[in-house]
């Protein structure tokens, strides 16, 4: 049973559709509180599924979006793909909205109030206007970066040849979402041949944060050996970098 326990969310507990469920959050983007529990993203997902026309990815970018669970997407996202809600098409559909530059979703004004007070900046007048259907509002969707480390994981494992195009991608975001991308790749990499390997690691010893470093230099260590990559980790600007230690085999059990 879906649970959400604070008052500015009560509404959502009664949406049963998944058009009405998009037109409430598209509404009002900002009006549902925060939640760390990102199950009752997934319980609302499962409850709409299969009520409308709307592709279902198009629903579930809408959740996974949606600011109440900002602090949770890599849970979400998680628990998304674990839950068979999408099939592969629909996940992949909704990674490469994820790896979207500027993702604008056109909808009604209406959907927010039908009637609008327009003021004249000159003499501070108003008057209340009505706006019908064809009246349009935009809403820029808001992809926090554990959503692009996951649509860049799946787009190189579902399809290792767009490496050369998911790089170039990366460099158009702002810093911390084009690591998150790179980091993402990374997390594939075992589906690219050795010089492609050796392209990606470079670029992700390259990047900002500290974890994408890391990422890259367990990935140096299995292509150049344990010594390079100790080498350059000493060379590193961040001081937990620079503590680096390869990941030490597993122990094999033995009958003794």
């Amino acid at each position: 049973m879906l649970r959400i326990g604070d008052g500015t969310s009560e509404e959502l507990l009664a949406i049963d559709d998944a058009e009405e469920l998009c037109r409430r959050l598209l509404a009002s983007p900002w009006g549902w509180g925060s939640s760390t529990r990102h199950v009752e993203a997934i319980e609302l997902l499962a409850k709409v599924h299969g009520t409308s026309e709307l592709p279902a990815s198009f629903v579930a970018l809408m959740v996974c979006t949606c600011r109440r669970w900002d602090r949770v997407t890599a849970k979400l996202i998680a628990a998304l793909q674990d839950s068979a809600l999408l099939d592969d098409a629909g996940l992949d559909e909704l990674a490469d909205s994820f790896l979207s530059h500027e993702q604008v979703i056109s909808y009604p004004l209406a959907w927010v109030s039908p009637q609008w007070l327009e003021v004249d900046l000159h003499d501070g007048t108003g008057r209340t206007c009505t706006v019908d259907e064809n009246t349009l509002a935009q809403h820029r969707v808001s992809v926090e970066p554990p959503l692009r480390r996951w649509a860049g994981h799946r787009a190189l494992r579902s399809s290792p040849a767009r490496l050369k195009e998911l790089l170039r991608s990366a460099e158009l975001f702002e810093s911390r979402h084009r690591d998150a991308l790179i980091h993402g790749l990374l997390d594939a990499a075992d589906v690219l041949d050795a010089r492609r390997q050796r392209e990606l690691v470079d670029r992700g010893l390259n990047t900002s944060r500290a974890s994408v470093r890391l990422t890259a230099l367990d990935h140096l260590c299995e292509l150049r050996g344990t010594e390079t990559a100790l080498r350059r980790a000493r060379e590193d600007g961040n001081a937990i970098v620079r503590k680096w230690q390869p990941v030490a085999p597993l122990s094999q059990p033995t009958l003794l």
